[in-house]
């Protein structure tokens, strides 16, 4: 997201630190004195960047209170008022209260969405609610599958394959390739249920003798 201002002529910014002191002529920086409208240009720039960073950062409330108040408080500064109402509808919408997942399909697109956002948590959350109101789906066990073997949970993520592909084997074909189940395919039971006829028989994995 661009957080520089329109480009203008700008004037020299004051320091937060020493060097820019005040006078009845306006402010003094290193120096040179700096204009009363050249000092508020500078404000309003300065507003406009905390502006754009609380929005990066997902800070839409704050952003859109620093965008107004630039605005409202800065009426000359045309240029910066036109990114400002963008960036300020832009917060808006992303501050309305996003409408509640009630279907079993609503549920698991919910969750698609915040497993591509790394959040396994809320992820379980719709999935969970869905697995309680269609708990035979193979959708749902599958999904269930993802979100549990993203969080290390291999034994509740095979599991949940299993059953997934009890209801569905066509599944098994999906999760040869799912990256999520790459320690999975490990398992003798996950990889017995991944094969087709004719496939070869899985065979028990020895165990190394335990060191003394």
């Amino acid at each position: 997201m661009d957080r520089q201002p329109p480009a203008r002529k700008k004037p020299t910014r004051p320091s937060r630190g020493a060097g820019a002191t005040k006078s009845a002529a306006g402010t003094t920086v290193a120096g040179r004195e700096v204009a009363p409208e050249q000092e508020a240009y500078l404000q309003a720039v300065a507003l406009y960047e905390r502006a754009v960073e609380a929005l990066q950062r997902r800070h839409f409330r704050k952003a859109a209170t620093q965008f107004r108040r630039l605005i409202d408080n800065f009426p000359d500064e045309q240029e910066l008022h036109e990114r400002s109402r963008c960036y300020l509808a832009v917060c808006e919408r992303e501050s309305l209260p996003q409408p509640r997942p009630e279907t079993v399909e609503d549920r698991l697109f919910a969750a698609t969405l915040a497993l591509n956002a790394g959040s396994q948590r809320e992820a379980l959350r719709h999935l969970r609610a869905a697995a309680r109101k269609r708990p035979d789906s193979d959708h749902v066990q599958y999904m269930l599958a993802v979100a549990r073997a993203d969080g290390g949970d291999a034994p509740a993520a095979s599991a949940h394959l299993l059953r997934a592909i009890e209801l569905n084997p066509d599944n098994r074909f999906l999760a040869r390739t799912e990256p999520s189940f790459e320690r999975l395919r490990e398992i003798d039971a996950v990889r017995e249920a991944l094969m087709t006829p004719g496939d070869a028989p899985v065979e028990p994995e020895s165990e190394s003798p335990s060191s003394t």
